[in-house]
């Protein structure tokens, strides 16, 4: 196992590095077991320290979390709570889960040209973020996927009827569902 501590133009003492890395290994060995990768971003947002925690629990799956203080031990205790809440909301099934893998398919975010479709002043520019592999998932292992890894949404092939499905997080808290075999 091996975690990465890094900082965002400042640099990361190494009392803090050790900090982190000594509780984030205790927590991880606890609930987890042996994980792949971590990674620890800090970052300062004007007078808040940011820590984003990235704990890759198989190759398939990578649990994130976000915390913010004015103090930086703060913050990441922030985001090893919220890490930490995750993971026992889901150990069980993290621990029982085989992975799968991918099947070859993957999803690309790419730059859309925009003035070809429409050239209105308030009319979004979609930028590219980055390349997802799709997994076969139940909805439920779609749905502790779109928890654990604090996504707005996930895209994954149904185990079920090998279509593509969506979930995603509604405005109410809820998750939502779109499965386009499903007929009205």
């Amino acid at each position: 196992m091996s975690i990465h501590v890094a900082g965002h133009q400042m640099d990361v003492g190494d009392s803090l590095s050790t900090f982190i890395q000594t509780e984030l290994k205790a927590l991880l060995d606890k609930y987890v077991g042996e994980t792949h990768e971590s990674q620890v971003h800090l970052s300062k947002d004007h007078h808040e320290f940011v820590t984003d925690l990235a704990v890759h629990v198989s190759k398939n799956l990578v649990v994130h979390s976000k915390g913010r203080d004015s103090d930086a031990y703060k913050s990441f205790s922030d985001a090893l709570a919220k890490l930490e809440t995750r993971v026992k909301k889901y150990r069980s099934r993290l621990r029982d889960r085989k992975r799968h893998d991918a099947v070859g398919v993957s999803a690309n975010y790419f730059v859309v040209n925009h003035a070809a479709e429409d050239s209105g002043a308030d009319t979004p520019v979609v930028v590219a973020e980055m390349t997802h592999d799709i997994h076969h998932l139940t909805v439920s292992e779609a749905v502790m996927k779109l928890d654990l890894a604090d996504s707005p949404v996930v895209m994954f092939r149904n185990a079920g009827n090998d279509q593509l499905n969506v979930v995603y997080r509604r405005k109410d808290g809820n998750v939502g569902w779109i499965d386009p075999s499903k007929h009205v």
